[in-house]
């Protein structure tokens, strides 16, 4: 079974979120293993669609979905989190979230849909009863509307949410906690959102550190079938060290092996550390190039060269062109 590190940031971060709310939540997950009919698997973990069910069981509280979203945490889902605050603006934002987010679900996903005036993120979910998909609907639009908090603040103009269920005896939840205009007994579940709202600056945004968290990010999602690969171990500790990179016998140190045993498995493996050392360094430059203004002098001390022209060697011998002309060519 493979380790899915994305998913992993969003649990721990559900799981702070149910003892703050004061569930615990090993108990809620028994609870929901011992509620399921015969029938049904005592061995698989339960559902997120059975863990929401029963955490309103035991908490008696039929608001609790919608209050999963106050006071997000953002930097609670580690790299992923960082990654969302450092975007420029919320429709990048969201592009990040399609890009990586959409495992934190358990059979539930977003269909994105473009429109003249905006877009649409359609909820689709083939799994649970009609109660329990209301349930994660809340939780969802929930945390939704406090991620948006965290990046822009409270401004939701032109925003608009669309329910495929009738509106519900908490109605008035919904509209204190969720601020946009709801419509109920819709085709779909869904939310629009115009692109004068998509174009806002995220208020932590920072380009030159998005590239380095989104890299990261991308290393965990490529690794998530590899995860016990030498390789692959050495290149998220690389790219989580950029800035300052390791040594070798710095990663050797933290994998708690010699440098020489390092340097036999990655032979093993078919590569060494200073092609994959090249490598980060690479993609990096190259992100930075694409991503951001930084001037190739910028760009080299962010890659630790004590010179730009040592900088420009290198990136001309990895991509057969100059660091202006790479810019250049990936100009829109």
């Amino acid at each position: 079974m493979n380790y899915d590190p994305m998913r992993e940031f969003a649990v721990k971060a559900f799981r702070a979120r149910l003892v703050r709310l004061g569930i615990d939540p090993l108990e809620l997950n028994e609870v929901a293993i011992l509620g399921r009919d015969s029938a049904a698997s005592g061995q698989s973990p339960p559902s997120v669609h059975e863990i929401l069910e029963t955490a309103v069981t035991m908490s008696g509280d039929p608001l609790l979905p919608l209050r999963i979203g106050e006071d997000i945490d953002l930097a609670a889902y580690g790299t992923y989190g960082f990654a969302l605050m450092s975007c420029a603006n919320i429709g990048a934002s969201l592009e990040f979230f399609l890009r990586y987010g959409q495992t934190f679900l358990d059979s539930s996903s977003w269909l994105r849909i473009d429109c003249d005036d905006g877009l649409i993120l359609r909820l689709e979910q083939t799994a649970g009863t009609n109660y329990q998909q209301m349930l994660v609907t809340e939780s969802v639009f929930s945390n939704f509307r406090g991620i948006s908090e965290v990046l822009v603040g409270g401004s939701y103009e032109g925003v608009r949410a669309c329910f495929n269920y009738p509106r519900p005896a908490h109605f008035d939840a919904y509209q204190e906690r969720l601020s946009v205009p709801l419509e109920f007994d819709q085709e779909h579940t869904q939310i629009f959102m115009p692109d004068q709202w998509l174009c806002q600056r995220v208020r932590t945004g920072e380009p030159t550190t998005n590239v380095l968290f989104s890299q990261q990010c991308e290393e965990l999602v490529s690794g998530m079938t590899e995860v016990d690969e030498t390789a692959a171990i050495v290149r998220r500790l690389l790219i989580h060290s950029a800035g300052n990179f390791l040594s070798i016998s710095e990663v050797a140190e933290q994998l708690h092996v010699t440098e020489r045993t390092l340097r036999r498995r990655l032979a093993a493996e078919g590569t060494d550390f200073r092609t994959i050392f090249n490598d980060i360094k690479n993609t990096l430059a190259q992100n930075y190039l694409r991503k951001t203004s930084l001037s190739v002098v910028e760009v080299a001390d962010l890659l630790n060269y004590a010179e730009a022209t040592n900088f420009h060697r290198a990136f001309q011998r990895w991509n057969s062109t100059t660091p202006a002309d790479y810019r250049r060519q990936a100009s829109p």
